[in-house]
């Protein structure tokens, strides 16, 4: 999911929402063009937090969805309680709370420029959700996703795994 600028090798299909090199499928995350019990993994890594928060719990239900029973899940987010925390305390000034914690980077190449609509194409790279360890395994147990670990992945990002069930 969201394969962005560099898709996840060992995996056979990749999905975006920019028509990007090496992107097979262009859709929204919440819309997944496949269908039910497609595919046996899914891999997001840093792509749930652009979701709105109003949507990610529909978002989880839809990849769920298109996976197969006993199906691995694999979830990468940023830690916003950790980046915050090294925001307050000085750590961090605020300019570069703003890029990692509301993320945009439109210093990245793929989002430069504007679209059809001529919206700037950093728009799609915002970040909408704010995750810490808790919601996270939260947002995974509401799913029914079972056999959850949420884990901190280097600086200030997490990473989640979990499957459907049997």
């Amino acid at each position: 999911m969201g394969a962005g600028e560099h898709p996840e090798a060992g995996y056979d299909v990749h999905t975006d929402i920019l028509a990007l090199d090496d992107i097979e499928v262009v859709c929204n995350m919440d819309e997944l063009p496949f269908r039910s019990g497609s595919f046996s993994a899914l891999r997001a890594n840093h792509i749930l937090e652009h979701q709105s928060w109003e949507l990610v719990g529909a978002t989880m239900q839809e990849w769920a969805r298109v996976l197969q029973p006993d199906s691995a899940v694999d979830v990468g987010v940023p830690d916003a309680r950790c980046r915050a925390a090294s925001w307050i305390s000085g750590e961090i000034s605020t300019a570069e709370a703003n890029y990692w914690i509301l993320g945009g980077h439109s210093d990245r190449r793929a989002h430069r420029g504007t679209d059809a609509r001529g919206a700037p194409l950093w728009i799609w790279n915002a970040h909408h959700t704010l995750f810490d360890p808790e919601t996270l395994g939260d947002l995974l147990a509401r799913s029914r996703l079972i056999d959850i670990r949420v884990e901190p992945e280097d600086v200030c990002n997490l990473r989640a795994y979990a499957r459907t069930a049997p």
